[in-house]
């Protein structure tokens, strides 16, 4: 063992390297490459081997993505069959049942069809200041638009931006303030953050990845780092190539130590930690590493060469070696003398501690948390990279800023002594029920023995068909198996009884043992379902016509309800790297690289504090409630549509199915205002109508009862007038104007009625006389009628 090339000493394999690295808070003696050899073997000893936990874990996931990809071994099926493989007599297909493939797809298809993005909140003080000023101004304006709307109006300025946002109601106010009230810092933010994740390609790909790996072995994994132009780059890790320490959390909140085994080309290693670029390997250390590599081999004649020092092409730059990637969380302390002058009292800060403090002097040290980040080769057990890791991750927070984050996320839902049960362990035992049953069924196909009949040839021997001869027993079975009749004798010349010559035999005993083979498959199938804890055609059934679209919905959620904690775990490790994404990209901008200057400037996040979260986006079901909500309403009120775009409503809807319910219920409400104050208007209107028509009516009221008084007083004179001529009394003077005026009113009227009476019978006679005119002219001559219309004229 001692000979092998991955042999780790005894001491190094008991972890107490690891112990002291823990316990030493010194940054210069942490730093050295030896002592970090030491920590890397330490960790690599509870890699290596056949009995490790790593190694148990590895053949777990082997073989639960056999499972789920239909890649079982089936050769553990032969000793059950008792086939042993040296002279068997039935020719089985033993090509394996690939319903785990199929249970494992439908997870993760139904898990991509949701959408997820990431939202950042500003934490700190100046942000939360600013939101709460635009709060106040947002219910100021709410609680006074109707005075600055008329003040604007007089003035004819604008004295409420555009993009100001104007509550309808209380309720408007409340959930803007609770939900959509976000600085343009915090949205620019997000789309840095969701740039960064697409860019990665975790939009398609890597997110499909990252759910098989949660579906099929139970645990999730990424990588997320910046490197020295300021990118910042997120990494699906494979969970079998990842390591970490001890951790009874589902986070690994609580481990000492993180990383992953990786392949790497001989030319990225010198391009990241050759000499040439700030490295510490030379061109012969890397070609030893080279030697250590699958594609050396000794008869290649490939041999070290000074000439390689220059070269540009090696024929070893695409070999591939493993490393291992590591890194460690561990305690540091900084110390700091300060000295107090006596002179002037002033105060002298300086790094590390003197050999002897002098009385004016105090030594202080600050402890913190740093990420220390190896590279390790264990063939050679070789330190490539070793000290305190560049760019690590901290908290943008201020008072966490001597906390440090691993760059590696992991997550394993519902662990137990660090293993948990994936779908293809669930489902391992019934899975290998179901095909054993399967092959037995073709064993049992394979040596079925058809339905037969027994033929006794001495019968057909004494058989005669009235033809003069015997016939042949061959065609007798042809006439039995093409009519299924046969005609015979049953008794022969002497009287004897013939038996019959062909009887059927009927296998009895395939259909029972065959209906038992279906049973055990749809037993073990029912066990499957038992397992899973959801139906596979569950959303099968649920999608058949004439299926209520409530039934459909709690048909989905049922479904999802079971295996809602794996598609979780996903959610949980996205939203864990996405705040190291975050803080990434301060440092990245507050420092002056100019990767994401398009996007967020340095004022923009200066002594801000950003904390990323993904957000559901809305799903198909709620967006579908909102739509068919919103035609119903334009259905009931179509002039809705005025005040309402319903292409933008499912625009927004898509994004955040809350703000889209936001603006379909301020149209409403508009909608709901103008027809009030339309109703209002009518009403007014016709009130207005009504009380004119009224004053209309009394005004005429009014004059014809001071027509009737002065009609009664003109009767009562002119009749004491008549009665005074008829006692010739004569009438006194002073009557005597009234009199006349009276006598006038009254002939006047009658005058222009005499009038108008005689012009409208003048008027019927000439038309009588043209008539008959007209009659005459078309009886008469052309030129009487001429003469008679002179006449006329």
């Amino acid at each position: 063992m001692a000979d092998s090339p991955l042999y780790i000493s005894a001491a190094n394999s008991s972890g107490q390297s690891l112990k002291d690295f823990q316990i030493t808070t010194d940054i210069p003696s942490k730093s050295d490459y030896l002592y970090g050899t030491r920590v890397a073997q330490s960790i690599y000893s509870t890699i290596y081997g056949n009995q490790t936990y790593f190694w148990l874990r590895n053949n777990r996931f082997r073989k639960n993505r056999q499972i789920a990809n239909g890649k079982i071994d089936m050769s553990v099926f032969l000793d059950r069959l008792e086939m042993n493989g040296k002279a068997n007599f039935v020719n089985i297909n033993w090509k394996s049942i690939i319903i785990g493939n199929t249970i494992v797809a439908r997870l993760v298809g139904s898990w991509m069809s949701r959408k997820e993005k990431v939202t950042v909140t500003a934490t700190d003080e100046a942000s939360a200041m600013l939101k709460k000023n635009a709060a106040d101004e947002a219910e100021f304006i709410y609680q006074n638009k109707e005075v600055l709307g008329q003040l604007q109006q007089e003035s004819g300025i604008a004295l409420v931006p555009q993009d100001q946002f104007v509550a309808e109601d209380k309720d408007d106010l409340d959930r803007w303030i609770s939900e959509f009230n976000h600085l343009p810092e915090e949205i620019q933010y997000s789309i840095g953050c969701n740039n960064v994740l697409e860019a990665n390609g975790w939009n398609d790909v890597l997110k499909q990845r990252l759910l098989h790996d949660s579906a099929e072995v139970g645990l999730v994994a990424t990588y997320t780092w910046m490197d020295e132009e300021g990118e910042v780059h997120v990494q699906w890790i494979r969970p079998e190539n990842a390591i970490y320490s001890y951790s009874d959390f589902p986070d690994f909140r609580d481990t000492t130590y993180r990383g992953h085994i990786l392949s790497m080309k001989i030319s990225e290693i010198r391009a990241r930690y050759g000499k040439q670029n700030g490295g510490i390997l030379s061109e012969e250390d890397i070609f030893q590493l080279a030697q250590s590599c699958k594609e050396y081999q000794l008869t290649d004649k490939i041999k070290w060469m000074q000439d390689w020092n220059v070269s540009w092409l090696r024929p070893y730059d695409e070999w591939n070696i493993d490393l291992m990637n590591f890194e460690i969380r561990t305690l540091d302390s900084d110390g700091y003398t300060v000295t107090k002058t006596k002179k002037n009292g002033s105060t002298i800060i300086r790094k590390g501690k003197p050999e002897r403090l002098d009385e004016n002097q105090e030594y202080l040290e600050e402890k913190k948390w740093n990420i220390y980040e190896g590279v390790y080769c264990p063939v050679t057990q070789k330190m490539i990279k070793w000290g305190i890791k560049k760019n690590m991750v901290r908290p943008q927070d201020p008072k966490e800023l001597g906390n440090a984050e691993f760059s590696y996320s992991f997550y394993m839902y519902d662990p137990y002594d660090m293993r948990n049960v994936a779908v293809p362990e669930k489902i391992e035992e019934p899975i290998e029920q179901m095909i054993l049953a399967r092959l037995k069924i073709q064993q049992m196909v394979s040596k079925m023995v058809p339905a037969g009949a027994s033929i006794d040839v001495d019968a057909l021997q004494e058989l005669d068909l009235g033809l003069g001869d015997s016939v042949k027993p061959l065609d007798v079975q042809k006439i039995w198996e093409q009519t299924g009749k046969l005609y015979y004798r049953g008794r022969d010349a002497e009287g004897n009884r013939i038996p019959v010559p062909i009887n059927e035999l009927a296998n009895t005993g395939f259909a029972p043992q065959l209906n038992a083979l279906i049973q055990l498959y749809q037993f073990h199938y029912q066990v499957l379902k038992d397992e899973l804890g959801e139906d596979p055609n569950l959303m099968n059934q649920a999608a058949q016509p004439r299926v209520a679209a409530s039934n459909v919905e709690a048909s989905r959620q049922l479904a999802n309800n079971a295996t809602e904690y794996m598609y979780d775990a996903y959610i949980y490790v996205m939203e864990e790297t996405c705040k190291k994404v975050a803080c990434l990209l301060n440092k990245s901008v507050t420092h002056g690289a100019k990767k994401y200057r398009d996007i967020l400037k340095q004022e923009d996040v200066k002594d801000r504090n950003f904390v990323a979260t993904i957000k559901m986006l809305p799903t198909e079901m709620e967006i579908a409630r909102l739509d068919a909500m919103m035609n119903n309403a334009i259905t009931a009120n179509p002039q809705l549509v005025l005040y309402l775009d319903p292409f933008k409503v499912m625009r927004i809807a898509k994004e955040n199915v809350q703000l889209a319910e936001l603006y379909f219920r301020s149209a409403q409400k508009r909608y709901i205002k103008t027809e009030q104050e339309k109703a209002q208007a009518n009403s007014e209107q016709n009130a207005q109508i009504q009380q004119s028509s009224m004053q209309a009516k009394a005004q005429g009221d009014a004059a014809l009862l001071d027509k009737q008084t002065q009609a009664k007083q003109r009767e009562i004179i002119i009749q004491g007038m008549f009665d005074l001529a008829k006692a010739n009394i004569p009438m006194p003077v002073e009557l005597k104007p009234l009199i006349a005026e009276m006598l006038q009113n009254v002939e006047m009227p009658l005058m222009i009625d005499n009038q108008q009476m005689e012009q409208a019978i003048q008027q019927q006679e000439m038309e009588a006389q043209q008539q008959m005119m007209q009659q005459q002219g078309q009886q008469g001559s052309p030129e009487e009628a001429q003469q008679m219309e002179m006449q006329q004229q």
